[in-house]
């Protein structure tokens, strides 16, 4: 899957290559021999649609728990259990990989009575942003909303 990406005046090859989680060579495979040329403001070149570019892997080590990994990585608590699949009751084991919202990603868990705009009002954001980084939006309680 595949998504068109607009460059920004910011952007270089390396930096959009880790944002989507790809490599220069996929890149220049999808967009043709002079995509290093495309690299300016305003062009749009096409990117790999990763499903996965909101989470980051964390093994877990020996006397870890998920408090613990929760509070280390300023992750909430409860959003870190739903992300995975986990009640508080649960137990983790080491060697077993969980997922963990990347750090330039934060994530609100939808409660009871949500609406659209009480969220983008708590936030401080706008509607665009909230679009652009959710794939849907239902506001189920305790839906995992990134921003």
């Amino acid at each position: 899957m595949y998504e068109i990406y607009k460059i920004n005046e910011t952007d270089n090859l390396k930096e959009i290559t880790e944002k989507y989680k790809t490599t220069e060579d996929e890149l220049i495979k999808i967009n043709g021999e002079d995509l290093i040329n495309k690299i300016i403001p305003n062009n749009l070149i096409i990117v790999p649609k990763n499903k996965n570019t909101k989470y980051d892997y964390y093994t877990v080590k020996k006397e870890d728990n998920i408090y613990q990994i929760a509070n280390n990585n300023n992750v909430d608590y409860n959003t870190l259990l739903k992300i995975n699949g986990l009640d508080k009751d649960d137990y983790i084991y080491p060697n077993q990989t969980i997922m963990l919202p990347r750090k330039d990603k934060n994530t609100y868990l939808t409660k009871e009575k949500d609406t659209l705009n009480k969220i983008i009002k708590d936030l401080n954001i706008d509607i665009n942003t909230l679009i652009k980084e959710n794939d849907e939006i239902f506001l189920e309680e305790e839906q995992i909303i990134f921003f």
